[in-house]
């Protein structure tokens, strides 16, 4: 039987995995025998994870209570899906395991810190009591699962817990980071944190004396929650200059500096992706470069130095170091007295295009690293956005996904942009569309056949889908149609990792990741007892529902001129489209969803007769059945200057007809304006205009 090591009789889902990288684990409170449970008092949220479930709950309190919350109950641990990050815990020893491997002596009613991420915890939380916006704590009441592998520092007297705390979550970055400042002169530190950037400078500052230079680069969008003199002390103490500047403009910030290539060792404990650059371009040739936020993107710090020829130490994120809890300890107890003494102002989170997901401040626009996670997925529109943060969390971790939404909202698009940003990315995806397979072939197609196992079936066999992707994933469309005997052989898949191909007696093992997708309400199938409830539970990991485009009007400017763009490429012709045009297409409803309007942008641009697509052509495309009622054949009409005519009078008389027609057939001013698309303000206005009873 599986021992316990490293908490894996915890994980739940996917097996097979460390508790950290599971999505989901098992936070009974009945512990192993070499467990031991704690009684939370205070959690600290790592500083990246605290201000996204922030800005996600609009600074509202009890939002971002609920928040916290509900990850817990999803994941059975504090592991925030959209920053993959977690924090640390603070609380009283309240059982021990009899194997607990107990290295520091732990007794019942000892009260600990444990320095494992919060990210490999299963924890549960009945209740938050108090939120800490300074500190990015959270005082709570509930249980954690330790296992003994993790490290436990039990709490110092005398040391203020908040601090000790948002110290420890930068792990042995700190410490690392004090070694390397020996004998050193010139540092750059740079982030968003005043608080984190002081301890840094501070480690710094011990280091190196009171003649090294220590230059602190703030980003302008940061709140700064601790003020008063002891923190202008403080900061005059450490800091031998200060700038407040937009971190994500670093030409402008080098040119502040006048430090190009000037730095020794500089620091990055920012929490905004694209903030490396800064610290590449300060640092000279044979300096040192630490990035003590797991966010920024270290992998693009690794090319600006290829791109500019300078050999540098980069240095990510340090974890677990036997010696940095001692260092941390100490540094707290120097800096104590500084910040005992400051003033918590109110904390204000601001939704803008600095954190972390690249959100600007005309809507939710995608920065161009999220667009390269995406490609060409529009996404403009707040129901979308928070989609796209469930996607893009799910893809990392190895769990079952369910798609839901109606026809046409891009379902096998989620799909796609999971697998491309998942561990399995570069192994097989195999796309299978359940209700296009007959149902006396798909058996066959989905777990394949031996030799001479049917008529007609290949004389050598045949691998089935998912044999084909073993390794990989597998999308299953329209999984609400299969049969309900492959129903329960999809279980066993799931369960077992193994099938057997038709014909066959040896079992296949596979590994393979199911996404699946309906536009079917599956519990209701599972009422009437059409879809198996088990295997439903199995599938339903991770559910995602993508919202109808009449939810996400937002978006479709957008993706017309995304789709103007591909189709005039593939046909060979150019067209714009009309302001009014566009919120014609705007304020019309898509039954058919996205799919509908990609097929209506088409035949606009092939039916179009001119260079700019009109509201009459969209009027013409979406509302035939008006344009039969019209008085007048445009189709038909031949004008030139000898004609006689008036315009104002033939376009009258023809809006006039439309609205008579739209009022008869749909009855309420509402429903005809809508058909039409316009407000029902102005329809009511020309049914006056025109006399229209």
């Amino acid at each position: 039987m599986m021992n316990n090591s490293y908490g894996v009789k915890r994980v739940l889902e996917p097996q097979h995995v460390l508790s950290t990288s599971a999505w989901k684990v098992d936070n009974n409170r009945e512990i192993y025998p070499n467990e031991i449970r704690v009684s939370i008092k205070k959690l600290h949220l790592e500083g990246t994870s605290f201000k996204q479930i922030c800005i996600e709950s609009n600074n509202n309190l009890d939002k971002i209570k609920d928040r916290i919350i509900d990850i817990v109950i999803k994941r059975g641990k504090l592991h925030n899906p959209v920053t993959d990050t977690g924090g640390l815990l603070y609380g009283i020893v309240e059982k021990i395991g009899d194997d607990y491997n107990n290295k520091k002596g732990l007794e019942v009613g000892d009260e600990i810190i444990c320095n494992a991420s919060l990210a490999a915890i299963p924890l549960y939380i009945s209740r938050i009591t108090k939120i800490d916006m300074a500190y990015n704590q959270v005082d709570v009441e509930g249980y954690a699962i330790l296992f003994d592998e993790f490290p436990i520092v039990k709490r110092p007297e005398g040391v203020p817990l908040n601090l000790l705390l948002f110290a420890f979550d930068e792990s042995g970055t700190m410490y690392t980071v004090s070694k390397y400042a020996k004998d050193k002169k010139n540092f750059l530190i740079v982030g968003s944190n005043l608080l984190a950037n002081s301890l840094y400078g501070f480690a710094i500052r011990k280091v190196a004396g009171p003649d090294a230079k220590i230059v602190c680069l703030i980003d302008n969008k940061s709140e700064v929650l601790l003020k008063g003199k002891s923190i202008d002390l403080l900061l005059n103490n450490v800091f031998s200059e200060i700038y407040y500047v937009n971190i994500l403009k670093p030409m402008e910030c080098l040119e502040k500096l006048n430090a190009d290539s000037f730095f020794d060792l500089s620091v990055n404990c920012a929490d905004i992706p694209g903030a490396e650059t800064i610290n590449i371009l300060a640092t000279k040739s044979g300096g040192a470069v630490f990035f003590a936020n797991l966010i920024n993107n270290y992998n693009i710090a690794l090319y600006l130095t290829e791109a500019i020829s300078r050999q540098l130490d980069i240095r990510c994120a340090d974890g677990y170091l036997e010696e940095y809890d001692e260092f941390d300890i100490k540094i707290v107890q120097d800096l104590a007295p500084f910040l005992e003494r400051a003033l918590v102002t109110e904390m204000k989170v601001e939704d803008n295009i600095a954190y972390p997901l690249g959100r600007s401040k005309k809507g939710f626009e995608l920065s161009g690293y999220r667009k390269s996670l995406v490609e060409d997925f529009i996404c403009e529109s707040r129901a979308m956005t928070t989609v796209l943060d469930e996607i893009l969390s799910v893809a990392k971790y190895d769990c079952n996904v369910l798609i839901t939404g109606d026809t046409g909202v891009g379902k096998e698009k989620v799909a796609t942009i999971i697998q491309k940003n998942s561990n399995r990315r570069m192994q097989p995806f195999v796309k299978i569309n359940c209700a296009a397979i007959s149902e006396n072939l798909i058996e066959s197609e989905l777990f394949g056949y031996e030799k001479g196992s049917f008529t007609g079936a290949n004389s050598a066999g045949k691998k089935g889908y998912f044999e084909l992707a073993d390794n990989g994933i597998i999308f299953l469309d329209e999984i609400g149609d299969l049969p309900p005997d492959l129903q329960a052989k999809l279980l066993r898949v799931i369960q077992d990792g193994e099938f057997y191909r038709v014909g066959g007696t040896e079992p296949i093992k596979t590994n393979v990741r199911i996404i699946s997708a309906t536009n079917r309400n599956l519990e209701k199938l599972i009422e009437e007892k059409k879809f198996r409830r088990d295997l439903y539970y199995r599938l339903n990991v991770f559910p995602i529902r993508v919202p109808t485009l009449d939810e996400r009007k937002a978006e479709i400017p957008a993706l017309v001129e995304y789709f103007m763009g591909k189709y005039m490429d593939k046909f060979g012709i150019k067209r714009t489209i009309d302001e009014d045009a566009m919120v014609c297409l705007k304020e019309c409803s898509w039954p058919g969803n996205i799919r509908e309007l990609e097929n209506v942008v088409q035949r606009l641009l092939i039916t179009s007769r001119d260079e700019t697509i009109s509201v009459l052509d969209v009027m013409k495309e979406l509302h035939t059945d008006l344009f039969e009622k019209g008085s007048v054949n445009f189709e038909d009409a031949s004008f030139d200057e000898t004609s006689r005519m008036n315009l104002d009078e033939m376009v009258g008389s023809f809006e006039k007809n439309i609205i008579q027609y739209a009022c008869e057939k749909h009855g309420s001013t509402r429903k005809a304006a809508k058909a039409i698309g316009i407000s029902q303000t102005q329809l009511v206005r020309k049914k006056s205009k025109y006399n229209i009873i």
